[in-house]
C-alpha cells in the first residue's frame, strides 16, 4: 500500500473512500468501531466515520492510532483501492499536527503489510506547515 501526501481538501479527492470524524451527537461509532455511509454528492463512494479521542484523554495517541487502523480495516472490508485521510484529530480534538501525524502515519505503516485491496492511503493536508509536518514524520517512521 502506497502512502501519499497531498495538499488538498479531502472532499475534492477522487478516491473510493474518505475518513471523517464521527459526529459525537449522532451516536455514530459509539462502540468505537468505524461506521460507513455513502459518499452522497462527494467524489468518494464511501465515508468512513471514526470516533476520535480528545487530545487530553488517557492514551489519546493510542486511541487515534486505533481509530486510523479501524478506518483502514473498514476500507479493506469495502474492498476499495484508495482512501483519503485528513489530519482528523487536529482542530477541535486538540492534537498538534505533529502528534496527529505520528499516530496516523504509524497506523498506516503498521497496516501496509496487511493491505489486501487497499493500494493507496492518501493523507490530505490543507496548508504547507501541515504538509511539511506529515512529510517529516513519514520520512522518520518509514526509514
Amino acid at each position: 500500500m502506497l502512502i501519499q501526501l497531498l495538499r488538498a481538501d479531502v472532499t475534492s479527492l477522487k478516491v473510493d473512500a474518505i475518513v471523517a470524524p464521527a459526529d459525537p451527537q449522532s451516536g455514530s461509532a459509539r462502540d468505537g468501531r468505524a461506521v460507513v455511509t455513502t459518499g452522497g454528492n462527494l467524489l468518494a463512494r464511501f465515508v468512513i466515520h471514526v470516533a476520535l479521542p480528545d487530545a487530553n484523554d488517557a492514551d489519546a495517541d493510542a486511541k487515534l492510532r486505533h481509530a486510523t487502523l479501524d478506518a483502514l480495516e473498514r476500507a479493506e472490508e469495502l474492498a476499495v483501492a484508495s482512501v483519503g485521510l485528513p489530519a482528523i484529530a487536529t482542530g477541535p480534538f486538540g492534537f498538534t499536527t505533529d502528534r496527529c501525524a505520528h499516530a496516523m502515519l504509524a497506523a498506516a505503516i503498521e497496516h501496509r503489510p496487511r493491505a489486501r485491496s487497499l493500494q493507496r492511503a492518501v493523507f490530505c493536508l490543507f496548508g504547507a506547515d501541515e504538509y511539511r509536518a506529515f512529510e517529516t514524520i513519514l520520512q522518520e517512521l518509514d526509514a
